[in-house]
């Protein structure tokens, strides 16, 4: 009979039974990848699978903890044979002692989601959640509910037809086109994930439906090579899957330690909302301030004032200003404020430049301005942000 070997016999031996096809898993999957380099490296034992392969831990698989995405009972009866510590990462099932459990924060998602549109004004709102054929357990969509209820509106949810053969939204076309059309508009759209986004927003373009002035549209989770493909970049909620994979790589090795699973599961809760061109609504009926905002937009990566908006617009700073105020409750200085920070923070998430370069690319005039700029926006440094996002040196920050 022909026997399993392990390749490092001298390191602990674990199992992922996880996706690796999606940008959430693999992040989640990085993260475990970090706490064991981190920790001397470990013996992974990995099933690569996409979204439809039935992932099942082999009988004959001999180690001492497996990290799982236990989405059904066939999974969850493959893992019952084996008698090591496992942890599970799914918002599928439910928490125990057997298959204690690691996730982002499902309600925290959706009360950040819904309070996100709530604040910015809207009082429309719709909710669309997962394909029914991958059989997703949907968390968010009551929390969501919740707090749109709370604020005193409604929310309208999709309801996808249960015979479509496919994940694929060509099925449920008509039937997506005709919710969207019913919708009333402006409305806030929160999505279950980029790709489930990028579909409401090919069927807004498709029907002459402005996103995101019409509808605006919010992921849950993030793909950002979904988000490149779509019609506009994504906003989406940022929940740190890097951190789940993290803690939940320590909280296998806690309990392979001999320490005792804990009663209720570990919820890493979102860093916040990534604000991207889809959620960049204009509430303005004064089309010299929609003129403004668009001019703001253009320019945010310069070193725009309101002189520079009062010359393009041909109109008085204090005729500008009464206009923002009864459009926008704000003032133009605050809008271009505002704009000029939304380009320093993605230089700080998306790139390594130094602040000197970072200074230059977005119009400041040295570093000390931009550094005094930004801690007098957010109350904290620039460095404090750029570090604060990686969210595994965040999480050991706060210990």
């Amino acid at each position: 009979m022909i026997q399993r070997l392990s390749v490092y016999p001298d390191r602990l031996r674990i199992a992922l039974l996880v996706l690796n096809e999606s940008h959430w898993s693999r992040s989640v999957l990085e993260g475990v990848s970090r706490f064991a380099a981190e920790h001397g490296g470990w013996d992974f034992w990995l099933n690569p699978r996409g979204m439809k392969t039935q992932a099942l831990m082999p009988s004959d698989w001999k180690g001492e903890g497996i990290i799982a995405r236990i989405s059904d009972q066939r999974v969850q009866d493959s893992l019952e044979c084996h008698d090591c510590a496992t942890i599970n990462v799914s918002w599928h099932s439910e928490h125990s002692e057997r298959f204690p459990k690691v996730i982002a924060d499902p309600v925290g998602c959706g009360e950040l989601a819904g309070n996100f549109f709530v604040q910015r004004g809207f009082q429309h709102f719709g909710y669309i959640g997962p394909p029914l054929c991958f059989n997703y357990r949907d968390p968010v969509q009551p929390a969501v509910k919740r707090v749109v209820e709370e604020a005193n509106f409604s929310l309208s949810t999709f309801d996808p037809d249960p015979s479509s053969p496919s994940s694929d939204f060509d099925y449920q076309r008509s039937r997506l086109v005709e919710w969207v059309r019913a919708l009333p508009k402006p409305i806030g759209i929160v999505a279950f994930s980029t790709v489930v986004a990028r579909e409401v927003m090919l069927t807004c373009s498709a029907e002459g439906i402005n996103v995101p002035n019409d509808v605006a549209v919010l992921a849950v989770e993030h793909d950002p090579l979904i988000s490149q493909l779509s019609p506009m970049p994504i906003s989406y909620i940022q929940q740190r899957p890097e951190l789940v994979g993290y803690e939940a790589a320590r909280e296998l090795k806690r309990l392979i330690s001999g320490g005792e699973p804990r009663e209720q599961p570990i919820c890493i809760a979102p860093e916040g909302i990534i604000e991207k061109p889809s959620t960049d609504t204009i509430f303005a009926a004064d089309e010299m301030v929609q003129d403004a905002v668009a001019f703001i937009k253009r320019n945010s990566d310069t070193a725009i004032n309101v002189s520079d908006l009062t010359r393009h617009l041909d109109v008085s700073r204090r005729s500008l200003e009464d206009r923002f105020r009864k459009a926008l409750n704000r003032t133009p200085a605050e809008e271009i404020r505002h704009a000029r920070l939304l380009v320093l923070k993605d230089y700080l998430r998306q790139t390594n430049l130094s602040l000197a370069e970072i200074s230059a690319r977005s119009g400041f005039s040295c570093e000390n301005a931009t550094l005094r700029f930004f801690k007098r926006m957010t109350g904290m440094t620039p460095g404090e942000y750029r570090r604060n996002y990686d969210p595994i040196t965040a999480a050991h920050s706060e210990l």
